[in-house]
């Protein structure tokens, strides 16, 4: 939607011209500026739609355009090209606008699991598997026996085996293996 026109046409003769007008508003005449922002906002609001911002993004630019020509108003070299410069600034505002725009984009929570990089676990997986990692280790060290944390070491972090662990033979290892997962999941559970 457009922003309004301050006021409507008036017809108390021939229209001053934006160097007039320009005078005019700085020397304090509120109607003066009343006139300026009727005859170029459509130019300015037109200028705003081509961006195809959101409304709010659009009216805030267009809202940075005129807080910009009343901050420049004293200032303006050729008033008579006000038209010109009100074009100029008009495409500065609305780009800044949308650059801004893009920089604040929302995104779905939902999605940002497919943002994850490819090559790692998302952030709440690498999480859950640290907590898992130092819950393990946490019962590790409540083994009671010694050559029990060494083999675990050796099959959870690839630690060099004892020689013992080998040693005993490939059933009797097995064997060991399953003795101590035992005993893990009984001090994980609680129940050691």
């Amino acid at each position: 939607m457009p922003i309004s026109a301050t006021t409507g046409p008036h017809s108390d003769g021939p229209e001053p011209g934006d160097a007039e007008l320009v005078r005019r508003a700085c020397a304090g005449d509120a109607r003066a500026w009343e006139l300026i922002v009727d005859r170029h906002l459509p130019l300015v609001n037109a200028i705003a739609r081509s961006y195809r911002l959101s409304v709010p993004d659009r009216e805030d630019a267009v809202q940075n355009v005129w807080l910009t020509l009343n901050q420049h108003l004293t200032r303006l070299r050729a008033p008579d090209r006000l038209r010109a410069w009100l074009r100029r600034v008009t495409n500065d505002a609305c780009g800044r606008q949308r650059r801004h725009a893009l920089r604040q984009r929302t995104v779905d929570p939902h999605l940002l699991a497919d943002l994850a990089p490819a090559d790692g676990p998302d952030p709440e997986s690498a999480y859950l598997e640290r907590e898992r990692h130092e819950e393990l280790h946490r019962a590790i060290r409540r083994l009671t026996d010694t050559r029990d944390r060494v083999a675990v070491l050796h099959y959870l972090d690839e630690t060099p085996a004892p020689a013992w662990v080998h040693g005993a033979g490939p059933r009797a290892a097995a064997n060991h293996r399953r003795r101590i997962i035992r005993s893990l999941r009984r001090i994980m559970k609680g129940t050691e």
